[in-house]
């Protein structure tokens, strides 16, 4: 007489079976997680640091499986087991390949969630509850509001995610002469007068009821317009709902302010070790430019129009709030934190990068140095004499692979012609003893004609970058036409060539700097 292996163990451990079999479930699913991520996983799982990173097929296709295998309506005890197996395998890779995996999900799938409990609640409301307009005038804002916040928010998050864990800059194996210190951990950091942490702890907390309140005020209003239309009252809730969106715009500054004054500066540019670092190189006034936040995400709208919208603007929210500066920060992040030097009197730091201040008599030796030390140099075209004096300096000092420049996109063609022209005639006059070993021309290089770029109301037109030889590539960036597009996203994108003939050219030399 056979026995039946799970009724033997419910009687000697006094387990009901379908506690076995949710078990066996768990181990099933844990062990078919293994044998999807271990092609990509298993070479990390010592420590070992890859060359190359990893395919995103390789983590996309367990978000793929789990999906076709929760369509199929798979047992849900196997479905656990499956994201507990993932999660286990991903706490013990590599730390890149964690934060590919982690962008993987949150470009893919918390927007299918959201998207999925829209028609989820459509689909399993009763007939009875879809003929209360009570409840239809709370859904529809709510329905259509929320997921595109989440969608708007979870997608650029996940492509910084994946961004960040697709490259991979080591300390260089080989030092520059002289150097044996550590790689760059942290840095001594300084007060500006202007700053109080407790101020900026203050307004970030507030920032959060006020955000929130204003969207509750704007849903409310929606509510009642819906709910009952020839109310009285609803002739007061149309300018409710455009104050409430403007209102939550607002209250989004707050965490930009906040995060001034929590922002630090460098005490001394001496603590910075040699390729550690980006330095950011920009003509100051640049930086009120750069505190702007993304108003709304309509396809080249006007924000102050957001009130046109039947949802007053709610269908498109932008929830980030970071200004261009910390898009730029973040992207370049890979390299290595983002420098600069802080503007001459300077009250309250820009968010973003962070700032040193040098003495006014003797800044132009002290960026020299810097910019031999910096892992990359990253340049915001301007036509402001200093501005032009780093762009030659930078082309001078530099190997191609290390020098990445930004065009903004109000920079006119009269004017770029005359940074272009002022270039040229100081890099022609740098004595021959001086100049750059990487020129493989008589003549020193050159920045490209002027290209004109689509209109958008993102500030970086494109990029300008260099290959081994000198030639100058510029790569337009694309505009923010969709909803989870910002200046972020689309620098991640045209800055792939220039950071893969950065990898190229820290591989064939082993530095990283000098």
């Amino acid at each position: 007489m056979s026995i039946n292996l799970y009724s033997a163990l419910a009687w000697v451990e006094d387990v009901e079976i379908d506690d076995v079999m949710h078990a066996r479930g768990y181990i099933f699913g844990i062990l078919v997680a293994w044998l999807i991520q271990a092609p990509s996983l298993s070479r990390n799982l010592s420590g070992y640091t890859p060359k190359t990173t990893v395919r995103p097929g390789f983590n996309l296709r367990f978000i793929l499986t789990f999906s076709l295998l929760a369509l199929l309506d798979a047992d849900r005890s196997f479905l656990y087991g499956l994201l507990v197996g993932n999660l286990i395998l991903s706490t013990l890779a590599f730390f890149m390949s964690r934060l590919q995996l982690a962008g993987l999900l949150f470009q893919v799938f918390i927007p299918a969630l959201a998207l999925a409990s829209v028609v989820g609640v459509f689909l399993f409301l009763s007939e009875e509850e879809k003929g209360n307009s009570e409840m239809g005038a709370w859904l529809l804002p709510l329905a259509l509001s929320l997921p595109t916040m989440i969608i708007g928010w979870s997608i650029p998050l996940g492509k910084s995610l994946y961004w960040r864990g697709s490259w991979y800059f080591p300390y260089p194996r080989k030092m520059p002469p002289g150097l044996s210190r550590d790689p760059q951990q942290k840095f001594r950091h300084t007060l500006l007068p202007g700053q109080s942490p407790l101020r900026g702890i203050g307004m970030w907390l507030a920032a959060w009821p006020c955000c929130i309140g204003s969207l509750g005020i704007s849903i409310a209003a929606i509510h009642q317009l819906l709910s009952d239309p020839s109310s009285s009252v609803s002739g007061f809730c149309v300018p409710l709902v455009g104050g409430g969106v403007i209102a939550y715009h607002q209250s989004r500054k707050l965490f930009l302010r906040g995060r001034r004054h929590l922002s630090f500066g460098i005490e001394s540019p001496d603590i910075l070790h040699p390729g550690t670092f980006t330095l950011y190189l920009r003509p100051f006034k640049e930086d009120q430019a750069h505190t702007a936040l993304k108003e709304d995400m309509h396809m080249g709208g006007d924000p102050l129009s957001r009130t046109a919208d039947p949802l007053g603007g709610l269908l498109f929210l932008p929830v980030s709030n970071r200004d261009e500066e910390e898009h730029i920060a973040d992207a370049l992040k890979p390299i290595g934190p983002l420098v600069a030097v802080g503007a001459p009197g300077e009250f309250l730091p820009f968010a973003g990068a962070v700032r040193m201040y040098l003495p006014q008599d003797s800044w132009h030796e002290e960026v020299s140095q810097l910019i031999a030390r910096a892992r990359l140099v990253t340049l915001t075209l301007g036509s402001s004499k200093g501005t032009v004096w780093e762009l030659s300096e930078s082309i001078r000092i530099l190997p191609p692979q290390r020098l990445i420049l930004m065009l903004p996109r109000r920079m006119s063609q009269e004017e770029y012609e005359g940074i272009r022209m002022e270039n040229e005639r100081n890099l022609r006059a740098v004595p021959e003893s001086d100049r750059n070993r990487t020129w493989v021309r008589a003549d020193p290089p050159s920045l490209p004609r002027y290209a004109s770029a689509e209109s958008s109301r993102d500030p970086v037109a494109g990029l300008i970058s260099f290959s081994p030889d000198w030639k100058p590539i510029f790569t337009p960036l694309s505009s923010a036409h969709a909803p989870w597009q910002n200046l972020g996203t689309g620098l991640i994108r045209g800055l792939r060539p220039a950071f893969g003939r950065l990898t190229s050219y820290e591989e064939e030399t082993g530095w990283h700097c000098g």
